[in-house]
């Protein structure tokens, strides 16, 4: 990794896009297949270590009056629309996972919703690939998106790579990222964050969150 990160800096790679003025909170697929230790395709062990995080990210987004998003992985009960998924994953060739209206394909209790803060519903990695997602970002004129959870290599990259593309910065809090294996999780944040993505610290991210607002003079009225 040390060659790679040389190899990347002499290339220029790597530099800070910051923040916008807009942000948004987007908190994806925390669901309890992920989440719980008996699923079949669980993250559960980063999970753990950072749900404390992610609710206090959260929670200075809702003081603020930023926006917060979830998305949830979902397979209709049928499972017309599992498509490539069953050819990569077991959990999905055998329909044991993300089946909507089961417990496993719930948010978790830790991350429940509040009333009034958006879930989006989506079949494919990316939060915004055959969503609405990019009608809320329009309506509250979000030019940064504040991402966390499940997993890192997987949803969380390609819904940040999709964000790049439609010019939406992608801030990354390394204590609220999730995945299956640590080594996995650092190789896509190194390449995330040399390309497509800001990685910073949960500290640097509050601080931003409240300087944003202060210079705004207070609470952000956010309203769609």
């Amino acid at each position: 990794m040390d060659d790679a990160k040389h190899l990347y800096q002499k290339q220029g790679f790597g530099l800070r896009m910051g923040f916008g003025e807009r942000p948004a909170l987007l908190i994806v697929d925390m669901q309890n297949d992920f989440v719980d230790r008996n699923a079949p395709t669980n993250c559960a062990a980063s999970a753990e270590v950072a749900i404390p995080h992610i609710q206090r990210l959260r929670q200075l987004f809702r003081e603020l009056g930023f926006p917060v998003f979830y998305s949830r992985g979902i397979v209709h009960p049928s499972r017309v629309d599992e498509g490539l998924w069953q050819a990569k994953s077991i959990g999905h060739k055998e329909g044991r996972v993300q089946i909507d209206g089961t417990w496993g394909a719930e948010i978790c209790e830790a991350l429940r919703p509040a009333p009034g803060e958006v879930v989006i519903n989506k079949h494919k990695p990316s939060v915004f690939f055959g969503s609405d997602f990019d009608v809320y970002l329009r309506g509250y004129a979000v030019d940064t998106l504040v991402i966390a959870g499940s997993s890192t290599s997987g949803c969380v990259r390609a819904t940040v790579t999709d964000a790049f593309s439609r010019e939406i910065r992608a801030i990354l809090p390394r204590e609220c990222m999730v995945d299956r294996t640590a080594e996995v999780m650092e190789a896509n944040l190194f390449d995330l964050d040399s390309k497509y993505a800001d990685v910073t610290s949960l500290e640097d991210v509050l601080r931003e969150l409240r300087r944003i607002t202060g210079r705004r003079g207070g609470t952000v009225e956010a309203s769609a």
